[in-house]
């Protein structure tokens, strides 16, 4: 199961990166830490939410049975 996370992460760091970057960065960049509280929400549900919904995705696959 571990291994299959660690691939599941692996598979996802550019992707990942790249949207971090599009929905962290350039809203920052643009002066968006100025309205702080919707910011700091919206960088919340940005960080947290895809590495959530890649450890589901991790598991899922983790319990498939078949080759490898």
């Amino acid at each position: 199961m571990r291994a299959a996370m660690a691939r599941a992460f692996r598979g996802a760091a550019a992707p990942l990166l790249s949207y971090y970057a599009i929905s962290v960065v350039v809203p920052l960049l643009n002066g968006g830490a100025g309205r702080a509280a919707p910011f700091l929400e919206h960088v919340c549900f940005v960080l947290l939410v895809p590495p959530v919904l890649i450890v589901i995705t991790g598991l899922k696959g983790s319990t498939k049975g078949g080759p490898r």
